[in-house]
């Protein structure tokens, strides 16, 4: 069942977003430049310079790009007064954007009458942008620059997302060893040679993309990236560091910050946070933790998130000491009750709460925003933390307008593809690898699959003869089967010590 919204509310979102997209990229810009949020006393130093996204190696790094932040997500839901406001901000490498399009894309096919009677905004815009914007990032104006989207691996959590992104878009999906840096340019490996590459779209964290000078246990990045970027010879979606602006601790300064640079209030309204490294701030929480949610600024390594209700008296004490040590890193939040939405479970409607992702990316006069975006649902009624990692699911996000629009399916739109990636010698050398033993495998499969049939034709004959079950001819084809598929014991004998014959004889 979609989640579903107006045009005429949505339009207050979308121009919300894109302040907020506008201002975050002040901050990053002003963060690895001047620092005038510091000098000026708008935002506390150790807001920026003690969160673990904040990268040193990335100061004073000119960027060719206008907006240094070409991506932005924000989480957004539903509070007690109506109105969607914003709960996250996401600009390191923000997931979620495949599997929106993979969601719009069932959802159209599986309720066409719906879709099309409803008016919902398509997505086919967005995404022609957002490849215009892959490509206006390219180095020098470059025309037909070769952009590849970097993965972690098949073992990352968002592993489909970033296949299916590549897939839909048309661009190699590489991992760090496909890539390589030589003479100030990076490279990818291909069957055919080496290839340069313009453009990355990153799907890897700050810290392990440059192992020379960054994480220097990584294996996920490309050793030299950094000095690459730092000579402009490529581009990186989003720019290294952008993890600084993942950071609930500016969430209390955001007010002054969009009057500093923009002289605006902030249209969407935001969860009430106190930074506690703020003395009377930090009294607050103290005295009112159990109602509120406990965070750390920086969430880069993942650390927890403490509901203030549902600790032990213990648990609180032990928070307390904590915030007291080290108050800078710790910012707490108003726990407010979300709106819920209507989700099919067991053949029954139940409400659930939920929580939109929204996108956003830099076009020439702005930003622009997905019509829709992804919609996390709990699990189940009572859970308050909506996370895909806990059970939850996900919904489609339509925009509805008055009239039908002239596009309607966005996954009837095709780019071109990339890198020249128009034969076998163009692809990345771990894909032709994964190829090559994928080949290995499917021959093997073709073999013993061959092999089979004719032993169910041997087992159909001795029925229909007067050949005992149990001939030695059909033994030593039940013997090879075992042999060939590796099925042990399967059809063979065991000898005293437990070991096997080739010929599955003793």
């Amino acid at each position: 069942m979609p989640f579903l919204l107006h045009e005429s509310e949505w339009k207050l979102v979308e121009t919300g977003l894109q302040q907020r997209a506008e201002l975050l990229n002040l901050v990053l810009k002003d963060v690895y430049g001047e620092r005038n949020l510091i000098k000026n006393g708008i935002v506390p130093s150790e807001i920026i310079y003690g969160h673990r996204g904040f990268l040193r190696q990335c100061t004073g790094i000119k960027y060719t790009t206008e907006k240094l932040l070409s991506m932005y997500a924000a989480d957004i839901a539903r509070g007690t007064d109506g109105r969607l406001w914003v709960v996250n901000d996401r600009a390191e490498a923000p997931s979620g954007m495949g599997y929106a399009l993979e969601n719009r894309s069932t959802t159209s096919r599986m309720l066409p009458e719906m879709f099309s009677k409803m008016n919902v905004k398509g997505l086919s815009g967005f995404f022609q942008e957002f490849n215009q914007m892959l490509v206006d990032a390219a180095p020098d104006n470059r025309e037909n620059p070769n952009i590849v989207i970097l993965t972690p691996g098949s073992h990352n959590e968002t592993y489909f997302e970033h296949a299916f992104l590549a897939s839909f878009l048309g661009y190699p999906l590489v991992q760090g060893n496909d890539l390589v840096v030589r003479n100030g340019f990076l490279w990818m490996k291909s069957l055919k040679g080496l290839k340069q590459v313009d453009v990355v779209l990153r799907r890897v964290d700050d810290a392990y993309i440059g192992p020379l000078e960054l994480r220097e246990d990584s294996r996920l990045g490309v050793a030299g990236l950094l000095d690459v970027v730092r000579r402009n010879n490529v581009a990186i979606i989003n720019p290294v560091g952008s993890a600084v602006l993942e950071n609930p601790g500016l969430i209390p300064f955001m007010p002054a910050i969009a009057r500093y640079f923009l002289k605006e209030e902030l249209i969407l309204p935001q969860i009430a946070s106190w930074w506690c490294g703020q003395e009377k701030e930090r009294n607050y929480v103290l005295n009112n933790i159990s109602s509120l949610v406990i965070k750390r600024i920086d969430r880069t390594n993942r650390e927890s998130i403490h509901f203030g209700e549902f600790l032990t008296p213990d648990e609180i004490e032990k928070l307390k000491a904590e915030i007291n040590l080290r108050p800078y890193r710790f910012v707490a939040q108003e726990k407010i009750s979300f709106s819920t939405a209507p989700n099919l479970t067991n053949g029954k409607i139940e409400p659930r709460n939920l929580v939109a992702r929204t996108f956003s990316i830099a076009t020439e006069d702005g930003y622009s925003v997905m019509p829709g975006g992804l919609v996390r649902v709990a699990p189940d009624r009572d859970t308050v933390r909506v996370s895909n990692q806990r059970g939850g699911t996900s919904k489609d996000f339509w925009i509805l307008e008055d009239a039908a629009s002239k596009e309607t399916k966005a996954h009837y739109w095709q780019p071109k593809p990339s890198i020249g990636a128009t034969g076998l010698n163009d692809l990345p050398s771990l894909t032709a690898e994964n190829l090559y033993w994928a080949g290995r495998y499917v021959g093997r499969t073709l073999v013993n699959a061959r092999f089979l049939r004719m032993v169910l034709k041997q087992m159909v004959l001795v029925q229909n003869s007067s050949e005992k079950p149990d001939s030695v001819k059909l033994q030593v084809l039940f013997n090879a089967v075992t042999q060939l598929t590796g099925t042990f014991p399967g059809f063979s004998k065991a000898n005293k010590k437990g070991e096997f014959a080739m010929d599955g004889t003793l």
